[in-house]
């Protein structure tokens, strides 16, 4: 329908079952390498093929085959920007991208999380959610933190939420930074005593605006890991449970191999097929 020979790149908004078109640009995405790599085709090849009118050979790709997960993970420069808040929207807001291999999700995420610079949590994670529907979301994924051993912080509507649906009365409650009152979130992370903050904010709530701002401000600002969207603060947690598992079974969950090493098996698979017939 848009009659296009070659790359082009083309964002899509979803809502209720209808899809709109935000954006088509005729260039190649970031995401071009990303996928070359992933499948082991090389699409630029193939699309400078096509745009130049040359005859190239279809290409079958079957994902289910694949023996490894491939994730990408946006890198931010928030730290470089003073006073930038560090929230993410419909705009183009990242400088880089990492991608990395895995033997699974959850290891690929990982990887691509901690080579972006991201640290893993090793005792306390603040949540301060907005949304009910968000607390309501995260909120079995909770108590596995708590069954791995995290000490659990929150601020007070979330801290109520979690103890009062979760059964989660570990949770230990702190102040917003309007609230000039201790424990409260600025001390605790000027003092660098959170591993990890998790706030998801609420756009209806003008105050929350500005201590949502100020945490997550404050969270770059001392060189403490954040996450501000709901669903990889999911992916974050399962992925973490499935390391500890393995780890405390005695089994390994990082597996270390070069590109060729991921993608080598789908070859040797193939040229054994193709020899054999």
């Amino acid at each position: 329908a848009l009659k296009i020979s070659g790359p082009f790149n083309i964002q899509f908004m979803c809502k209720e079952n209808e899809v709109m078109v935000i954006e088509c640009n005729l260039r190649a995405s970031r995401s071009m390498p990303f996928i070359s790599k992933t499948y082991n085709v090389n699409f630029i090849a193939m699309a400078t093929r096509i745009m130049l009118g040359l005859p190239q050979p279809t290409v079958t790709i079957q994902p289910i085959d694949m023996d490894c997960v491939a994730a990408k993970v946006p890198v931010f420069s928030f730290n470089r920007l003073k006073n930038s808040d560090p929230r993410l929207g419909v705009e183009m807001q990242s400088t880089g991208e990492v991608a990395c291999f895995g033997q699974n999700q959850y290891e690929a995420f990982l990887k691509a999380m901690i080579s972006a610079g991201f640290k893993l949590p090793s005792k306390n994670i603040l949540f301060s959610i907005g949304p009910s529907q968000q607390k309501l979301e995260i909120l079995q994924y909770v108590q596995i933190l708590v069954d791995m051993g995290f000490q659990l912080y929150a601020t007070k509507s979330t801290a109520e939420f979690f103890k009062a649906q979760g059964n989660v009365d570990s949770c230990i409650t702190v102040y917003k930074p309007h609230v000039k009152r201790e424990p409260n979130v600025i001390t605790m992370l000027t003092a660098g005593k959170l591993d990890l903050v998790i706030n998801v904010p609420d756009s209806m709530d003008s105050q929350a605006l500005s201590d949502g701002f100020a945490m997550r401000r404050a969270a770059v600002d001392s060189g403490t890991p954040l996450i501000v969207d709901i669903k990889n603060a999911i992916l974050l947690i399962m992925s973490l449970h499935r390391k500890w598992l393995r780890e405390q079974s005695g089994r390994r969950f990082w597996s270390f191999q070069s590109w060729q090493e991921y993608v080598e098996p789908r070859e040797n698979i193939t040229h054994a097929l193709a020899g054999n017939a």
